[in-house]
């Protein structure tokens, strides 16, 4: 089990080694993940109107470990 304390803050990259910079916003619903929020501009966007952070589906999450968050590459 892991707690939502746990991902306050953490780095998140793809696998290609992009960083996505850290989580600023984890969205659930009833009582699943279903995206994080992150990155500069994910910080922005939920400080103002903007809609343009790294939002990150929880399908697209690979590995979950102290340092990081390393996700899927980006679809075309």
């Amino acid at each position: 089990m892991i707690h939502v304390s746990e991902f306050c803050r953490k780095h998140v990259r793809r696998e290609n080694g992009e960083s996505l910079g850290r989580i600023f916003e984890i969205h659930i619903k009833g009582s699943q993940v279903t995206a994080l929020t992150c990155g500069a501009r994910g910080f922005l966007q939920r400080m103002t109107t903007a809609h343009g952070g790294h939002r990150v589906l929880w399908t697209d999450v690979l590995r979950i470990d102290s340092k990081e968050i390393v996700v899927a590459n980006s679809r075309p």
